[in-house]
């Protein structure tokens, strides 16, 4: 007779065993950052299927010492794995083994001691390591975030929603599953607790897949350049926006744009906006910061909306369709021009092309 937890356990261990292996055989061509995903999810099932295991009384000291070092893995794959999507650069380094370091003296330990070391204090000290790294895989989304505001155009790129849910995933499931260890001990009834972290782990294995797996190809990791860039824009004296010659060349940059209309290129960046107005790229950042008080890609996106605000209200063609318009303006992503736009205009591009039929 299997339990309820068995029965997650076996859902678990079927759809994160079947997902990594399509992901290891599709023929969509692989990225650094699956590597890192066919890892995290074939160790959550690995891991359930110990659980079951010790469940059905198989191998249970056995699965019950290896429980103690799954949890100071998580940390570093979800770090490495953030990393891998938001660092264009970015390649596994000898280095790196050094995040493993707690997991592979807990092993060493167990093996000393055979099995002895997995006790409470191992327990919160694995709470604390996922924590950790937990905290520093906002930090690192947030500098992506702001790296991409000050380097690029493109909207999409900045949509990590689904990164940042499955680290409030993991989250959950650390401080769930550390207040029903509590409770196990004081001998408080915690079996409720024990579903919700196994229910925790099946979101976390499919926000996983149908978002890593299936958007982080489409999203743009910055470079060390682009890191250095966006650092020394926010760390210099802002310039004097009342110099006549910083006026001049505000004028330089919307005359260029008017007549150019460059912000309709999608891969438009801020260096090659820079190369094109003869300009350096830090004075054109600047510029912007200080006079229109916007990252450069709002800044570049305003024109491309009210470039689709006018192509709407006077459609060179009656036919027209909005998807036709978005990529006319510069934008590659539908989602990202209806967020855009009704932001700007409090109306979704439907509903903005009605009222002006």
């Amino acid at each position: 007779m299997f339990s309820v937890s068995n029965v997650i356990h076996i859902i678990i261990i079927f759809q994160g065993t079947l997902l990594t292996l399509y992901i290891l055989f599709s023929n969509k061509k692989k990225l650094k950052s699956d590597s890192l995903l066919v890892t995290i999810m074939g160790t959550l099932s690995f891991q359930m299927l110990g659980l079951f295991l010790v469940s059905r009384n198989v191998a249970t000291e056995l699965f019950q010492s290896a429980n103690c070092i799954y949890g100071f893995l998580y940390g570093p794959l979800l770090y490495l794995y953030n990393k891998s999507i938001t660092r264009s650069d970015f390649r596994f380094r000898p280095i790196d083994f050094v995040h493993f370091l707690p997991a592979t003296s807990i092993l060493l330990g167990q093996l000393i001691t055979k099995g002895g070391i997995c006790e409470p204090r191992i327990y919160i000290g694995y709470a604390v390591h996922v924590l950790i790294y937990i905290f520093f895989c906002f930090l690192e989304v947030h500098r992506y975030k702001k790296v991409v505001k000050d380097n690029y155009s493109r909207l999409e790129w900045l949509n990590l929603g689904w990164l940042q849910w499955t680290f409030l995933m993991f989250f959950l499931i650390v401080v769930v599953d550390v207040v029903q260890f509590i409770l196990f001990l004081s001998e408080i009834p915690s079996y409720p607790l024990e579903i919700l972290v196994y229910l925790l782990i099946l979101v976390a294995i499919n926000l996983l897949y149908f978002n890593g797996f299936t958007l982080s190809g489409k999203l743009r990791g910055f470079s060390k350049e682009d890191l250095a860039f966006s650092t020394s824009i926010a760390s210099v004296k802002r310039i004097n926006m009342a110099l006549e010659e910083n006026q001049a060349l505000i004028e330089k940059l919307e005359k260029h744009l008017d007549l150019t209309e460059s912000f309709k290129n999608p891969n438009l960046t801020i260096g090659l906006l820079a190369q094109e107005l003869e300009i350096p790229k830090r004075t054109l950042s600047e510029l912007i910061n200080d006079h229109y008080h916007q990252h450069f890609v709002d800044f570049i996106n305003t024109y491309r909306i009210n470039s689709a605000r006018e192509r709407l209200m006077n459609p060179p063609d009656p036919n027209e369709t909005i998807l036709e318009v978005l990529y006319e303006v510069g934008f590659n992503s539908k989602s990202s021009f209806n967020t855009a736009f009704k932001k700007k205009t409090g109306l979704t591009p439907s509903q903005f092309k009605d009222k002006y039929k």
